[in-house]
C-alpha cells in the first residue's frame, strides 16, 4: 500500500498544479514542460493521458486560423473537441470551463456559414451556446432566415431566453417549441433543468396521458392562468414571426391555447351562451383535453 510521503506527494501535487495552470493559461510550451516533469515524477498518474490530449489540442489549434475553416473542417474540429477534449477538461477542475470556453468562442466567431438544417450543430448559435455566451447565441439564433420553426432554432431561442431572463420570461419560447417540435420538448426540459417546469411536466403527463407535449402550454395556461399576461405579448410576436409556418388551426393544441385564453376571460363574467359555445369548440378540438378542462372546473367550483 502506498505510504504518504509528505515531500514526494506535495512535489507531485505541485507539478500537477503547474501543468493545470499552464493549460489554463493557454501556454503550450509551459504546459509541455510541466507535463514532462509530472510524467518523470509520477509516470503512473491516471490524469496524464488527458493532460496530453489537452496539450495536443492546445498546440494544434491555439494559433490556427479558424476563420479559414470551411463547414466540413469546422465539423471535424467540433467532433474532436466534443469527443476528446471536453471529457478530458475535467482534470483541470474549475479551470476547465475557461479552457473550453476559449475554444468554443473561437469556433463560434468563425462559424459564418448560413444555417444548415442538416447540421445545426455547426451554426454560430449552437457554438455560442456551448460557450455560455447567451446574448451572442440569442442574436445568432434570431439571424436565422427561413427556418423559424426548425427545432434547433426554437431550442436556441428557448434556452438563451431562459438563461438570460429566467423561466417566466422564457415561457413563450418554450411553448412555441412545444407546438412545433413536441418530440423535442422533454429533452429541452432536461437541458433547462428547471425544478418547477419538471414538476409541471410530471403533473401534465399524469393528467392527460394520451396527449403529446404540444398540449403542455394549454394545460399550463389552465392551471397557471396568472402567467398568461407575461406570455401574451412575447407569444404574439413569436407567432407573428412564424406566420409563414403552420397555421394555428393546423396545430390543434395551439388553436386550443388561444381558445382557452378566451374561455378563461369569459369565465370571469359567469355562465353565458358564448362561454358554452366556446367550450363546445374546445371539446371539438380534443375531447381528452376538454375532459381535463372540465375536471379542473369541477374542482374549482365545488
Amino acid at each position: 500500500m502506498h505510504q504518504l510521503d509528505i515531500f514526494l506527494d506535495s512535489h507531485e501535487v505541485t507539478l500537477a498544479n503547474e501543468a493545470i495552470a499552464a493549460l489554463s493559461a493557454l501556454d503550450s510550451e509551459r504546459a509541455a514542460r510541466a507535463i514532462d516533469c509530472l510524467r518523470a515524477a509520477a509516470p503512473e498518474r491516471s490524469d496524464l493521458p488527458c493532460l496530453d490530449k489537452l496539450h495536443d489540442f492546445l498546440s494544434l489549434f491555439q494559433s490556427a486560423d479558424f476563420a479559414a475553416l470551411d463547414p466540413d473542417a469546422v465539423e471535424v474540429v467540433v467532433e474532436v473537441f466534443s469527443d476528446r477534449v471536453v471529457p478530458c477538461a475535467r482534470v483541470l477542475g474549475d479551470a476547465g470551463k475557461g479552457f473550453l470556453t476559449f475554444f468554443w468562442l473561437r469556433l463560434a466567431r468563425a462559424a459564418s456559414a448560413p444555417f444548415d438544417p442538416e447540421r445545426p450543430q455547426l451554426h454560430a448559435a449552437e457554438l455560442f451556446l456551448r460557450a455560455e455566451a447567451y446574448e451572442a447565441a440569442e442574436e445568432a439564433a434570431s439571424g436565422v432566415v427561413g427556418q423559424p420553426t426548425h427545432r434547433a432554432v426554437l431550442r436556441w431561442q428557448a434556452i438563451t431566453r431562459y438563461r438570460r431572463a429566467g423561466r417566466r420570461a422564457a415561457l413563450s419560447k418554450i411553448f412555441v417549441l412545444a407546438w412545433h417540435a413536441p418530440d423535442a420538448f422533454a429533452d429541452l426540459l432536461a437541458e433547462l433543468d428547471d425544478r418547477q417546469l419538471a414538476k409541471e411536466w410530471v403533473a401534465f403527463e399524469a393528467d392527460v396521458e394520451d396527449l403529446d407535449a404540444s398540449w403542455f402550454p394549454v394545460w399550463h395556461l389552465l392551471h397557471q392562468p396568472a402567467s398568461a399576461a407575461a406570455v401574451d405579448v412575447d407569444l404574439a410576436d413569436a407567432l407573428a414571426q412564424q406566420a409563414e409556418g403552420a397555421a394555428t388551426e393546423s396545430i390543434p393544441a395551439l388553436h386550443a391555447y388561444r381558445l382557452l385564453a378566451r374561455i378563461l376571460d369569459l369565465e370571469k363574467g359567469g355562465h353565458s351562451a358564448k362561454l358554452v359555445a366556446l367550450r363546445a369548440r374546445l371539446q371539438a378540438i380534443d375531447a381528452g383535453f376538454f375532459t381535463a378542462y372540465m375536471r379542473s372546473r369541477d374542482v374549482r367550483y365545488r
